[in-house]
């Protein structure tokens, strides 16, 4: 075993040499970017090489490193190959899914529980992130888009209306919910969703550029926090706020709500896959409420 390397770090190496990103590499391995960028240093002090090249923001394998790549690969997707015909084998079907953080905590998680229930012989494991990417070793994901991916097989979840929601007490102080007092609040705007405000203002008749008291959050997790404690008003997806609006943590802001209409939350996932059968069956309990979108 002293030839092997540390088998983490080759795990590490691996995945950051297929996705190009430490950040990937971290949310697929559920630890952070620092814990991955350690690993890799780890291998290259085993090797005495440098695998990799810091290219602004990102990492390029070096000469070397693509050769090593090229040969290392090949072994991981054997592992995969025993690893899907174990699971196969099992009579437990696997379906991998990953999700936007945000989206998982308030909407899936709970269906995803009863579907378990509801599924035992389907084994569904749960991975979050803050962006899209591609399915890569996924066999669903959830993608927030219009649709028209033709190399998926997609379904709609729900309808993605948005309205401006705040909290109670902020809403008494602003009075009467209108433009000209929403112009005078903090205005959360979310990084993933950078349009949903100027989209609803157009929608709603209001000057997007009177809402001049703008802070950008990361998440729409955090821009509604931040609505529930009093900071601000956030522009919600009223289908991840339904318990806020039901328990009156939350509000609206403004009377007007906007249907962005297919443009919403998507199952997507691989047309050749080879797990159709428990997919179509997720697929079905998931989209069950689903909007009907021409």
């Amino acid at each position: 075993m002293r030839d092997l390397p540390p088998l983490n770090a080759l795990v590490a190496f691996e995945i950051v040499a297929r996705s190009g990103s430490v950040r990937r590499a971290a949310e697929e391995l559920a630890v952070t970017p620092g814990a991955v960028s350690r690993q890799l240093r780890l291998l290259e002090d085993h090797f005495g090489v440098a695998l990799f090249v810091r290219q602004g923001r990102g990492l390029t394998l070096t000469p070397i490193g693509t050769t090593y790549f090229e040969r290392v690969t090949s072994h991981f997707d054997g592992l995969r190959r025993a690893s899907a015909l174990l699971h196969s084998s099992s009579g437990r079907a696997v379906l991998r899914v990953r999700s936007y953080t945000t989206f998982a905590t308030r909407w899936l998680i709970p269906r995803l529980s009863q579907f378990q229930l509801a599924h035992p012989e389907i084994d569904v494991r749960l991975t979050t992130a803050s962006e899209w990417s591609d399915l890569g070793d996924f066999d669903a994901a959830i993608r927030l888009g219009d649709g028209a991916w033709p190399e998926f097989d997609v379904s709609p979840l729900v309808a993605n209306v948005l309205q401006p929601v705040c909290s109670p007490s902020l809403f008494q102080r602003m009075g009467i919910a209108n433009a000209s007092r929403l112009s005078k609040q903090n205005i959360f705007l979310v990084r993933a969703r950078p349009d949903d405000w100027s989209l609803w203002c157009e929608s709603a008749g209001v000057e997007f550029a009177s809402l001049t008291r703008r802070k950008e959050l990361e998440s729409s997790a955090l821009a509604y926090l931040a609505a529930i404690e009093g900071r601000g008003v956030a522009l919600a997806q009223t289908v991840l706020v339904e318990d806020e609006l039901r328990t009156g943590s939350l509000v609206p802001a403004h009377d007007h709500a906007f249907d962005r209409g297919r443009v919403t939350y998507y199952l997507v996932s691989d047309q050749r896959s080879r797990k159709r059968e428990p997919l179509s069956r997720l697929r079905r309990w998931l989209a069950a409420d689903g909007p009907e979108i021409e």
